[in-house]
C-alpha cells in the first residue's frame, strides 16, 4: 500500500487516501475507513497508520481516506463553514473509488463505461465506515448527524455536537462507537439508535434491531489513540447501511467465511475458460446430499462481484433456512453482464447455461427446480437466460431492473429489436412456454412512478404479453391519475416482511392470465422508499412465490 495524496479542484479540498495492494477489481468485497482527524499534516496520517491503522488496513484490505481540514479547522460548530465542510465529506465519500478526481465515464444509457468499472476501485456504500478524532470527531458527528446515509457506523473519540448542528440533525440511527464524547453526543446516539433508557452497560443495543447499538467508553486512553482492531471486530465488520429509505437502514453484515460457502475463482471447469463464482450450500443439504433440492442463482449489478451480491440479496441465508442451493456468479469480464447479447462482448449466456447444467450434475440440485435472480444488470442477465432458455427455468425473482430501453425518461421500445426477447417470442412459435415471475423494485427509483415509455413498462408489459395476461395501457408520466406501481393488478396487497424494519413494507399487484384457470403469473411488487438497493425481504418474498412452481420435462410450468 502506497499513501496517495489526492485533491478534488472543483471544491478545493485535498485528502491522503490509502488503496489496497490488491488489484482493483478482486471477486471480495473492499470496504473504506474515512478518518477525520485534527491535524493536515502528512505526519498526523503516519501517526496513525503506524498506531496499528496500517497493520488493520492491510489485513482486511480496506481503502483508507483522510480528508484535510482547512486551514482554521474543522469547522463544526454550526452556520456556513460547517455545510462547506460537510459537503466536502459526502464527497471524499463519494469519489473513494477514484484515485483522481475524475468521475466515471458514462455510456449512452447513462451506465459507467466498462474501461470506466475496470479502472476505478469499488468501495460499497453501504460499508464506508468513518472514523472522527478531537475536532474531527466533532465533524465526523456532524456527518453522522445531517448526512446518515454517508455514514454505516461511526467510532468518535472526544466529540461534540451543538445545539444548531442538533437542530438539523436527521436523527435517523447510526451504530456508534462513542469514547470520551459529550453528554449530548452520548444522548443525541442513543436516541437515534431507538437505544431505550434501560439499556445499561457499555454496550447497548436496539432490541428490535441489534445491529443498531452504541458503545460507551470513558476516554481514559491516550489522545488520538484508536482501539482499531476493536472497533473493526466489535462494530465495522458487523453492520451496513442499506439505501432502503431516504436515509438509509441499519442491517448486519453476512459471514463469507460460513462453511457453507465455496469458492471456484478464475476456474476453468465450466468451458475451459476462467470463470468465478460462489456456491452455497446449506447445512441441512451437507448432511444429507442424496435428496434433490431447489437452487437459486443471482446474478451481480453491474460493477459489483459475488461477495458483493451475496451480502447484498442473502439469498443464502433465505437457502440456510428453507434448504435451497444459492450460486453468485460473476460476469466473464469481471464487471457487468451481457444481457443484451451484443456479439462483440462476452458471451455470457454461454457461460449462465454451462454454469446451470454444472450444478445440476456436480449438486443435488432439482432441475426442475432452477429459480433465476439478480440486481440490477444482473436482473437483466436473469431475464435473458429466463428468455432464451426458459426450459433450464422454473420462475423468475429479480430486483430493480432498468431495462429495455432508456435508463431514465421516455424510450420506444420493439420487442423484436431487443435479442432475448426476440429470441423469447420465436421460441413460442414452437412451444408456448409461461414463466412465474416475482419482480421488485423500489419508490426512490428512477422509473417511479411507474409511466408509460419507462423501463418498467417496456418490462411488465413483456412478461405479461408472454403469460397471456390482459395488458392495459400504463398511464403517461403527466397522468395525475398515474399510480406508483403503473397498472392496477388483478389483487393488490401489502406486505411487511421484516419486522426489525416497521416502516418497510411492500404494495403487490398480482396480474393473472386469461386461461380457462387463471394463473398468478407476474407479480409488481413495490417497495416504498427503496432506493437503487437489495432490501432485507426482497430474497424472501421473492423466494415465497419461487418456490411453489417447477419446470415439468414437457417445458410447462407445474406446481410443486
Amino acid at each position: 500500500m502506497a499513501l496517495r495524496w489526492k485533491e478534488i479542484r472543483r471544491i478545493g479540498r485535498s485528502a491522503y487516501v490509502y488503496y489496497p495492494d490488491i488489484p482493483n477489481r478482486t471477486a471480495y468485497k473492499v470496504a473504506s475507513v474515512t478518518v477525520v482527524r485534527e491535524e493536515r499534516s502528512r505526519e498526523s496520517v503516519e501517526r496513525l497508520l503506524a498506531g496499528g491503522l496500517e497493520r488493520l488496513a492491510c489485513e482486511k484490505k480496506l481503502i483508507l481516506c483522510f480528508p484535510n481540514p482547512e486551514e482554521g479547522g474543522w469547522r463544526w460548530q454550526g452556520g456556513a463553514g460547517t455545510a462547506a465542510d460537510l459537503e466536502a465529506l459526502c464527497t471524499f465519500q463519494d469519489e473513494l473509488a477514484y484515485v483522481d478526481d475524475q468521475p466515471m465515464e458514462l455510456n449512452a444509457k447513462g451506465i459507467p463505461t466498462y474501461e470506466a468499472m475496470m479502472s476505478t476501485w469499488h468501495p460499497m456504500n453501504d460499508t464506508k465506515y468513518v472514523v472522527g478524532i478531537g475536532a474531527g470527531g466533532s465533524m465526523a458527528a456532524v456527518l453522522a448527524a445531517q448526512r446518515p446515509w454517508y455514514v454505516p457506523a461511526v467510532y468518535l473519540q472526544g466529540a461534540e455536537l451543538t445545539e444548531c448542528v442538533r437542530r438539523q440533525a436527521m436523527g435517523a440511527a447510526v451504530p456508534a462507537w462513542l469514547d470520551g464524547c459529550s453528554a449530548e453526543v452520548e444522548a443525541y446516539f442513543l436516541c437515534a439508535n431507538e437505544i431505550d433508557g434501560s439499556a445499561c452497560g457499555a454496550v447497548r443495543v436496539n432490541k428490535r434491531n441489534p445491529s443498531q447499538r452504541v458503545i460507551l467508553e470513558a476516554g481514559q486512553g491516550e489522545a488520538a489513540h484508536v482501539p482499531w482492531e476493536r472497533v473493526w471486530e466489535e462494530l465495522f465488520c458487523i453492520t451496513r447501511r442499506m439505501n432502503t429509505c431516504q436515509c438509509g437502514d441499519c442491517c448486519d453484515r453476512t459471514d463469507l467465511q460460513d462453511p457453507g460457502f465455496t469458492w471456484f475463482v478464475d476456474d476453468d471447469r465450466i468451458d475451459g475458460r476462467p470463470h468465478t463464482w460462489l456456491v452455497h450450500v446449506p447445512s441441512s443439504v451437507q448432511s444429507d446430499g442424496a435428496k434433490r433440492v431447489p437452487i437459486v442463482f443471482f446474478y451481480h449489478g453491474g460493477s459489483d462481484n459475488p461477495a458483493e451480491a451475496a451480502e447484498m440479496s442473502r439469498f443464502h441465508e433465505v437457502g440456510e433456512r428453507e434448504g435451497f442451493i444459492t450460486v453468485y456468479p460473476w460476469g466473464t469480464n469481471r464487471a457487468s453482464w451481457n444481457m443484451e447479447l451484443e456479439p462483440e462482448q462476452e458471451d455470457d449466456l454461454a457461460f449462465c447455461r454451462a454454469l446451470i447444467l454444472y450444478m445440476i450434475e456436480h449438486y443435488p440440485a432439482d432441475p426442475s427446480r432452477v429459480y433465476l435472480s439478480g440486481f440490477s444488470n444482473g436482473a437483466g442477465m436473469a431475464q435473458t437466460v429466463a428468455m432464451v432458455y426458459p426450459e433450464l427455468v422454473a420462475a423468475l425473482g429479480h430486483i430493480d431492473s432498468n431495462w429495455p430501453g432508456t435508463r431514465s425518461g421516455f424510450s420506444e421500445v420493439d420487442y423484436q429489436k431487443v435479442e432475448p426477447m426476440r429470441i423469447a417470442l420465436e421460441k413460442k412459435k414452437t412451444f408456448d412456454y409461461r414463466m412465474p415471475v416475482w419482480y421488485t423494485y423500489g419508490t426512490r427509483e428512477v422509473s417511479s412512478p411507474v409511466y408509460r415509455g419507462c423501463t418498467q413498462q417496456h418490462q411488465y408489459d413483456f412478461w405479461k404479453l408472454y403469460n397471456h395476461i390482459p395488458v392495459k395501457e400504463t398511464p403517461a408520466r403527466q397522468d395525475p391519475a398515474l399510480p406508483e406501481h403503473g397498472v392496477d393488478g388483478d389483487v393488490s396487497e401489502v406486505l411487511r416482511p421484516d419486522e426489525r424494519y416497521p416502516a418497510q413494507y411492500y404494495t403487490v399487484q398480482r396480474f393473472f392470465s386469461d386461461d380457462p384457470v387463471p394463473q398468478n403469473l407476474y407479480n409488481f411488487a413495490l417497495m416504498h422508499h427503496k432506493g437503487h438497493e437489495v432490501a432485507t425481504g426482497d430474497a424472501w418474498l421473492a423466494w415465497e412465490y419461487l418456490k411453489q412452481y417447477r419446470r415439468n420435462e414437457d417445458g410447462t410450468v407445474g406446481r410443486v
